[in-house]
């Protein structure tokens, strides 16, 4: 076990990790090296804002290897319980000394915290040190963490200060409000633990404790409110974190089916066997941290009696993670969580497809495939502008994914990653979508599943999406039509080298991955369908990807496709009689399919 001193805890305060990003490549950089910051590239980066966003970086990375030694202190490790005493130790001398609140480098949005420029940041690194406390407290005399206790106290002030700003300027179902109430509750409940006042239930069910909170910023049908399946996480985890030593029975009635609520949709989203969520609005496409964050929502989740499994997601994140696992020191602090640790439930057979109406996502399972549909309301600022955006996803292949976001301080960000050409769905002379909400037309639930919606995302134009899906196949209509001629393009972006071939029959790509996608396409006359390079995914955007453009110019056009895994499918054509289209799918096992789609007028229901 490496003693504390060989831990990276800057003297200093931290800044915006979000800057910690080449500016040339888009990356995210590597770990500190020699005074320097490198860039996978070959770039390296010296000052700041590189040395505040890595400070940030280093203080959590810190805050984790004490809750991890900890773990070990109460598996009887006395070296780790004196190493864990003395980081926290030092981290309230610290504290004391340098939590000014005073970040001339910060930015005029942020909230402000003492030692991070930010309060949420704080919060977080906060949660942690209150975890490593907790584990510690039946371990070692409570004299010695008589440092540590003061700094709990002033960390709980700071958290309660920073959350009456956000009341006080009606933004209390923010996201940073779960985490300072995390940092509330869990440094409530590490004093109470060393003989306090336990004030844990102000931060729980209080007023705007984290009942109240997921009262407010979760949608009915289980969704954070912002729709980015990155924040749907990184709130669902600061309410688990905040619940700490719980027993389920004490956890408010209204919260715990709104946790599962919340569970439940990570399991419906999580692919098959990748590891993987979708990266929908701000979030990340890939990366350690993302995964180690995934992966302790798992084994919190797990923890939580009558919670749907997300094993599904666990066991590839485990075995991504394995060579940083080591002992295995998540899976040891969460046992227990909620006072009794629960026996692990088997993933879920076959998936169901599934509907969220209030944050407007229709997520839709075939046997090899998995598609989402975003039809819902734009996100507030995580949003991106891709109403009625389709992504396609394989058990591991991602085919057309969700693009996400580099760190937020990159210009990539909203110049390329939040526009509507980044995401497949349509663009109108080459403009951008506008901020606006979709409507759901129908939702027919079972076997075949269909739904279709439709957007007003350009002035004089109507834009509808609608799709089929079975056990092999998945049909993909979409109807634009114009009050004058105008030029209309349907985007499709791959992380998989696609290939598209023209033939007599029309259109077909070919999309690497798993048993392989086939797509089969078919257009109203004068669409032409052409491919070139762009950039590739948010998680490095040197990586250039194929992007491919369906055009037409005129005021009316449909386009249809058929993806099939293994190619099932064997033809597409589209019979139009007026406003009523009929889609025919050859396939090579079973009986043709005949889709009579909505003509967009009526109005049905599922």
């Amino acid at each position: 076990m490496a003693p504390v001193t060989d831990l990276d805890i800057p003297d200093r305060p931290g800044g915006w990790w979000h800057e910690y990003v080449c500016p040339t490549h888009g990356v995210e950089l590597l770990p500190a090296r020699d005074g320097g910051f490198p860039c996978g590239y070959g770039c390296v980066w010296q000052g700041e804002p590189y040395s505040g966003a890595w400070a940030v970086l280093a203080h959590q990375a810190a805050a984790r290897s004490l809750r991890r030694l900890a773990v070990a202190a109460r598996a009887g490790d006395r070296e780790a319980a004196d190493a864990s005493v003395a980081g926290l130790t030092r981290y309230a001398k610290l504290y004391e000394r340098l939590a000014t609140g005073k970040h001339p480098d910060a930015q005029g949005w942020m909230l402000s915290g003492r030692l991070f420029q930010q309060a949420l940041t704080e919060a977080i690194w906060g949660t942690s040190l209150a975890h490593a406390v907790q584990t510690l407290a039946g371990e070692v005399d409570h004299e010695q963490l008589k440092p540590a206790a003061d700094l709990l106290r002033a960390l709980r002030e700071a958290a309660r200060g920073a959350r009456e700003v956000l009341v006080d300027r009606d933004d209390f179902r923010n996201n940073y409000t779960a985490w300072l109430n995390a940092a509330g509750a869990s440094t409530s409940r590490a004093l109470a633990l060393l003989g306090e006042p336990d004030e844990t239930a102000e931060w729980l069910t209080g007023r705007y404790g984290v009942a109240a909170h997921a009262a407010a910023a979760v949608h009915p049908d289980g969704w954070e409110w912002e729709g980015s399946s990155y924040y749907h996480v990184f709130v669902l985890r600061g309410y688990l974190l905040a619940l700490r030593g719980c027993p389920s029975e004490t956890v408010p009635d209204t919260l715990v089916p709104r946790l599962h609520d919340m569970i439940a949709v990570v399991a419906a989203l999580s692919t098959d066997r990748g590891g993987t969520l979708p990266a929908l609005h701000d979030t990340p496409y890939a990366g350690p941290r993302w995964d180690d964050e995934l992966y302790e929502l798992c084994l919190l989740s797990a923890q939580l009696p009558g919670a749907p499994s997300l094993r599904r997601l666990a066991e590839p994140l485990a075995a991504r993670l394995r060579p940083d696992l080591e002992d295995n020191w998540r899976s040891a602090e969460s046992r227990g969580w909620f006072g009794t640790a629960q026996p692990e439930s088997a993933a879920a057979g076959q998936r169901s497809s599934l509907l969220f109406p209030d944050t407007g996502y229709a997520v839709l399972h075939g046997t090899s495939y998995q598609a989402v549909l975003d039809f819902g309301p734009h996100g507030g600022s995580h949003g991106h502008l891709d109403k009625l955006a389709l992504y396609l996803y394989g058990p591991s292949a991602h085919w057309q994914p969700a693009y996400g976001v580099p760190p937020y301080a990159h210009p990539l960000r909203h110049g390329y990653y939040a526009r509507t050409a980044a995401h497949p769905t349509l663009t109108v002379d080459g403009a951008e979508q506008r901020e606006t909400t979709g409507r759901l037309r129908y939702w027919r639930d079972g076997v075949p599943t269909e739904v279709g919606a439709e957007a007003d995302v350009y002035p004089g134009v109507r834009f509808e999406r609608h799709l089929r899906a079975d056990a092999e196949l998945l049909v993909d209509l979409v109807r634009v039509e114009a009050d004058r001629e105008r030029e209309l393009e349907l985007h499709l972006r791959a992380d998989v080298d696609v290939q598209v071939l023209q033939s007599a029959t029309g259109p077909r790509s070919e999309w690497p991955g798993d048993s392989g996608l086939v797509g089969l396409h078919a257009a109203t006359p004068g669409a032409v369908l052409s491919t070139g390079a762009d950039l590739g995914p948010a998680d490095d955007p040197q990586r250039s990807r194929p992007h491919l453009r369906w055009r037409a110019r005129g005021r009316r056009v449909v386009f249809a496709s058929v993806y099939s895994p293994g190619g099932a499918a064997t033809g597409i054509r589209i019979d139009q009689a007026g406003d009523e289209l009929i889609i025919q799918i050859g396939r090579k096992d079973g009986e043709p399919v005949r889709w009579r789609v909505p003509n967009g007028r009526e109005r049905v229901r599922g």
